[in-house]
């Protein structure tokens, strides 16, 4: 597999089917569970579209000198979290509507801000030089891969609600082994990248994953939510759609030669955040419930 299949199709089916298996898992009951809470998914989405973005473009600005790999990392922060997150949330004993209301309307809601602020933060990091791709063509991007996938999850689901739903987890397996098994294979085939890369980025990534968590904890603690709740908004503050971001890394790369470098640091963060993140979430989750 070249380099450009991987990031030309393997990568955007992947995160297809991921950003599809969302959509089908969502329901009409888990909006209006998560309603009659606003303040909690009001703070998950303000969180998730302004706080972690504002956190990742301050970190790099104190911790990374390298600007193409600064600027990778700052578009991670944009990719809110995708059904991975539901499922850590599903293991730590947070509230799993919750989460999955907030990672549905966040990714809706990165059709819009994932191309304004990806070349925002390039014309910063690299100058207007630096971005090799036309806004209007990465919004149809993202559209394509974090919108459209979940709209069309959501409307088959409505269509046909039993067929689904006596099928959802089989569905949600399957879907989960195809993103495993393309994003694993991807990640062996640019083994050398994914080396160097945790060696320039992997504790800064560590790091930022960390602080991401902490803060998502601490504001569920500050305006009073249930444990469940606070555990929610920490990983969904805390994790990243490292797919999402490396497509994203990819169409502003353009046609440069080469793997392109603003998609290092989803790389990376992709092979560390589960094996990291999981054991974290879980005792965080618990030491805080006894607060």
């Amino acid at each position: 597999m070249t380099t450009d299949t991987i990031i030309d199709v393997a990568v955007p089916v992947a995160v297809f089917v991921m950003m599809f298996a969302l959509g089908l898992g969502l329901t009409v009951a888990d909006f209006r569970s998560s309603l009659k809470r606003p303040g909690a998914l009001f703070l998950g989405i303000a969180s998730q579209i302004v706080l972690v973005p504002i956190v990742g473009f301050l970190f790099v600005s104190a911790q990374q000198q390298d600007a193409e790999l600064a600027l990778g990392i700052v578009l991670l922060t944009l990719c809110p979290g995708a059904a991975m997150s539901n499922l850590l949330t599903r293991i730590a004993g947070g509230d799993v509507a919750l989460s999955v209301s907030l990672t549905a309307v966040s990714n809706l809601l990165s059709a819009a801000t994932l191309p304004a602020l990806s070349v925002l933060a390039a014309n910063y990091f690299l100058g207007t030089e630096g971005t090799r791709v036309a806004f209007e063509d990465l919004t149809l991007r993202v559209i394509a891969l974090a919108t459209v996938p979940v709209l069309l999850g959501m409307a088959i689901r409505y269509l046909a609600p039993r067929p689904v739903e006596s099928h959802e987890l089989a569905i949600f397996r399957i879907c989960s082994a195809v993103f495993i098994a393309i994003i694993g294979w991807s990640f062996i085939e640019v083994a050398d990248t994914l080396r160097s890369g945790l060696i320039l980025i992997g504790l800064q990534l560590l790091l930022l994953t960390f602080l991401l968590l902490g803060l998502g904890l601490a504001l569920g603690q500050a305006c009073g939510l249930s444990a469940p709740q606070r555990t929610t908004i920490a990983v969904e503050t805390g994790v990243q759609n490292s797919g999402l971001g490396l497509a994203a890394g990819a169409m502003l790369w353009g046609d440069a030669a080469g793997f392109p470098l603003y998609a290092t640091p989803s790389v990376v963060y992709g092979a560390l955040t589960y094996a990291m993140t999981f054991p974290v979430v879980i005792l965080l989750s618990r030491a805080w419930q006894r607060v």
